[in-house]
């Protein structure tokens, strides 16, 4: 039998290939505006940080979906499928991937955040103090409400692909009791469903990472974000038993 590593490894590598491809296409949008902007006349160190962070937004948004895709066509193909591994350490293994390629992107991303606050340090340190003064900002806060926002953003974007692959196992399941038509309304339904997901997502984790920063003047509501991380793995780990139940009794692969 194939080890969880092993398996890790083989779909880790396919997922840092795609994520280093968007990557660079970050650092080349990056690059491009900021000669445009300065073609113009117009550039700025705030302007270049507009910059980054507007495509680092995207770069999120990117990365995740193709994440997804990846994850997906894992399930089906037969190269994968046919490798001697149980239901179980497979699902896992694609979903550890999938989620170290996200948070390779997350790290790289961040370098990017740490060169735009030295570029704009003397304004940092103005917001600091600023905040100090008026929302009793304390290093402290600080650093729980920024890991706060990353455990947040990790629990929903692993919800996220948990339930992706839900609804795709779903419809995988049923496609084998349907004819052709049926099949494709199904297909239809079901890249509807993933759109909507994908956007309900992104807007929802958009607003609890705004509402993460409350942290940094009361620590008290560490709580109520701990009790939401909780709830967002809880129902992720019973839609994976579901998936993996879906893997091992009704979906077929495709050949490649």
């Amino acid at each position: 039998m194939t080890s969880f590593g092993k398996l890790f490894k083989v779909t880790i590598n396919e997922r840092f290939k795609s994520m280093n491809f968007i990557l660079l296409i970050d650092l080349i949008a990056i690059a491009v505006s900021s000669i445009w902007v300065a073609i113009t006349g117009n550039m700025s160190t705030e302007t270049f940080s507009s910059i980054v962070f507007s495509w680092s937004s995207l770069v999120f948004i990117f990365a995740f979906v193709r994440l997804a895709v990846l994850q997906e066509s894992t399930f089906t193909r037969d190269s994968y499928r046919l490798i001697p591994i149980s239901d179980t350490k497979f699902y896992l293994a694609n979903l550890a991937s999938t989620l170290v390629s996200f948070l390779y992107v997350v790290l790289i991303e961040g370098i990017l955040y740490g060169i735009v606050i030295a570029m704009n340090w003397n304004a940092v340190q103005e917001v600091i103090t600023y905040m100090k003064l008026m929302h009793r900002f304390t290093t402290a806060n600080g650093i729980l409400a920024g890991l706060t926002g990353l455990i947040l953003t990790i629990a929903m974007v692993v919800l996220g692909w948990t339930t992706i692959n839900l609804i795709h196992l779903v419809g995988r399941s049923a496609s084998n009791f349907l004819p052709s038509t049926g099949r494709k309304v199904l297909n239809i339904v079901m890249y509807i469903l993933v759109i909507w997901l994908v956007l309900r997502v992104v807007g929802f984790l958009s607003e609890q990472i705004g509402n993460s920063m409350a942290l940094i003047s009361n620590s008290n509501d560490f709580w109520t974000f701990l009790l939401n991380v909780s709830v967002f793995l809880l129902v992720a780990i019973i839609e994976a038993v579901v998936s993996i139940y879906l893997l091992n009794r009704w979906v077929e692969t495709i050949t490649e």
